[in-house]
């Protein structure tokens, strides 16, 4: 507990100091100038990974409606396939004794 209030006692007057901000600063710029090639490869694969992905999802979605256009034709009305015989009444079934 005692080394942490000092760690971060430590920080709050690095953090307060002009010359400590200035040369993290310095190292914060050489840090993403050095970052930068890899995170635009990065980024051009995840665009490409996107499109990619969105391509084949929009074929997908044509072959389905296609194949469900196409269904439509041969597959019989609902109505047609059932049995056509009427439906039966349920029986009222009240207890021995009463009426």
């Amino acid at each position: 507990m005692i080394v942490r209030k000092l760690l971060f006692a430590a920080l709050r007057m690095a953090a307060n100091n002009p010359e400590v901000r200035k040369q993290a600063a310095k190292v914060a710029d050489k840090a993403v100038d050095a970052a930068r090639p890899s995170l635009l490869k990065a980024s051009r694969r995840a665009g490409e990974a996107v499109r990619s992905a969105s391509n084949e999802l929009k074929d997908g979605v044509q072959k389905f409606k296609e194949e469900v256009r196409g269904s439509e034709e041969v597959m019989p009305p609902k109505n047609a396939s059932k049995n056509t015989k009427a439906r039966r009444t349920k029986k009222i079934i009240s207890p021995k004794g009463k009426s």
